[in-house]
């Protein structure tokens, strides 16, 4: 259900539905922004290098790579609030936060994280799936925090830019595009489903979904995205300390 202050202001005259003008067309426009640019990027980098891959790449150059990325989904949400919105994000795709936001999310966060852990090691137990083949590439990355500046530029990278921009994109735009035209159960289902398939990590993909699907709620429940970001930065960082102290 949607908190009642949303529903009062699209239902007012001059509410939402008579100002907004963006949707499901724009959040698709901005996945593609997201997908090509730094494959675009990535390419150009390969070719100037002369290397074959990314593998061995210094994290401080990884985290100039992820700047396409977040240009696409910081970018889409701007252009839609701006262009075609209320000039607002915090109107637009509830971008605000409390105070009791903070351990909400920690706690959820968290929560998730460590059931997600035992629902999947069942999980591929039962199918014979290898353990070993979950979280490569959050391994890649931890591995490449070698000093206290490389575990800085991790600690930006996945416990502040991406919870931030990620958040505003599937939760924010994604979630209440398809909220609008489908409605809500719709759309806690497909951004969750979006956010998972995009990371394109086939292994990780049912805690990834499972994640999308706890911060959706809580972006529903609350009609802002502050619980849901602080969620997934301490998803986020349990996994990465975990990885750095050797725990996982």
């Amino acid at each position: 259900m949607l908190p009642e202050e949303r529903v009062a202001q699209a239902d007012s005259p001059g509410g939402e539905h008579d100002r907004v003008r963006w949707g499901m067309g724009d959040a698709l426009v901005g996945t593609l922004l997201a997908i090509v640019v730094p494959t675009l990027v990535v390419v150009a980098v390969l070719g100037v290098t002369g290397r074959s891959d990314l593998e061995g790449l210094s994290l401080g150059a990884t985290a100039l790579l992820q700047v396409p990325l977040w240009a696409g989904l910081l970018g889409a949400p701007l252009w839609s609030t701006y262009g075609k919105g209320r000039r607002n994000l915090a109107l637009d795709f509830g971008l605000r936060m409390r105070w009791s936001d903070m351990p909400l999310g920690i706690a959820v966060g968290l929560g998730t994280q460590i059931v997600l852990v035992v629902l999947v090691a069942l999980l591929y137990q039962l199918l014979g799936i290898d353990l070993d083949k979950v979280g490569t590439s959050a391994e890649a990355l931890t591995a490449s925090a070698t000093d206290v500046i490389g575990v800085v530029l991790l600690v930006a990278i996945v416990a502040v830019a991406a919870p931030l921009f990620e958040e505003l994109f599937y939760r924010g735009l994604w979630l209440r595009a398809i909220e609008r035209r489908w409605g809500t159960t719709w759309a806690v289902l497909g951004s969750s489903l979006l956010f998972g398939a995009i990371h394109v990590q086939p292994y990780d993909l049912p805690a990834l979904v499972g994640f999308g699907l706890v911060a959706a709620l809580l972006t529903v429940r609350t009609g802002r995205l502050g619980p849901a970001i602080w969620a997934h930065v301490a998803f986020n960082l349990t996994a990465v300390i975990s990885l750095l102290l050797g725990i996982a």
